[in-house]
């Protein structure tokens, strides 16, 4: 649509209007007929004289001819610079329709771009998210552990993994049904992600495992501390349809880089110790404290 529009003002700037040159054309049809006006002012004075001769009389005619050719030449010459001027009417309006709608194309694009943009951001997040409870998912988690390992290498800082499983979750989807499974997961999912702090992150591994990121740990027992917290916040009891569940998990926790200096080896490590933490009364372990 923008190019169709460059072509048409392109045609049509060979036949643009100088107004100049139109002013220029109206004084010289004002000077014609003012020529005409004194050719008329002569006449009439003679015909005022009452007693005009035949010869005075003739010139007179001559000077009426004569004014009615400049007169018909000034009204020509009228008409062609109107036709100019209606033509340049005719050129603007078009080239205001031609800018309005460009504007409006323009318009257009912009709020295509927006919903792009928009469109863009949630598929992004929605291949950031589990479906399910919200929370970051595998991917997302992967990203923020590893950009927390080059943080804390860049200014020696530790930093924790917690793998989080539900115990017994198999049980609950057997006697309970799948859509209960799926509310014990998301009320894990939303008692973790509101225990952690503001920059650490809680996302779900898949099934019926988490995982804890925590950055810029200065103790380990701090660590061990905020895991037995999160047992015993997952542990109140969840009513669902006048049914009470316990909710049960387990925490391995390894750590930064005493336990491992790549993600891989870290979670293996917070894996081997959540199962661990299965056999433990308190359900946490650490990976360097068998």
């Amino acid at each position: 649509m923008f190019t169709k529009s460059k072509v048409l003002r392109k045609k049509r700037s060979g036949k643009r209007v100088s107004l100049y040159g139109v002013l220029k054309e109206n004084e010289g049809i004002k000077k014609e007929i003012s020529v005409a006006a004194d050719e008329l002012n002569s006449v009439n004075d003679v015909l005022k004289q009452g007693q005009s001769s035949v010869s005075m009389i003739k010139q007179a005619l001559k000077k009426n001819e004569d004014a009615e050719n400049i007169v018909a030449k000034a009204a020509e010459d009228l008409k062609r610079v109107n036709i100019k001027l209606s033509n340049e009417i005719a050129m603007r309006i078009g080239i205001e329709s031609e800018l309005d709608d460009a504007k409006t194309d323009l318009a257009a694009v912009r709020d295509d771009l927006v919903q792009a943009q928009v469109t863009e951001k949630e598929a992004r997040q929605r291949a950031l998210t589990d479906k399910l409870t919200g929370l970051p998912n595998r991917t997302s988690f992967d990203q923020a552990l590893a950009h927390g390992l080059v943080q804390a290498k860049r200014h020696g800082w530790a930093l924790a993994v917690l793998f989080i499983d539900v115990d017994k979750f198999k049980n609950i989807n057997d006697a309970h049904g799948h859509d209960v499974g799926d509310q014990v997961l998301l009320t894990v999912a939303n008692r973790l992600r509101a225990f952690v702090r503001d920059g650490d992150m809680v996302s779900r591994w898949g099934g019926d495992e988490f995982v804890c990121l925590l950055l810029e740990i200065k103790q380990q027992d701090d660590v061990v501390k905020l895991a037995k917290q999160l047992v015993e916040c997952v542990a109140e009891a969840f009513i669902l349809n006048t049914q009470t569940l316990h909710i049960h998990i387990s925490i391995g926790i390894a750590i930064a880089p005493q336990d491992g200096k790549t993600a891989d080896t870290l979670l293996k490590c917070a894996d081997t110790a959540m199962y661990r933490a299965k056999a433990s009364a308190q359900q946490v372990a650490l990976f360097d404290q068998p």
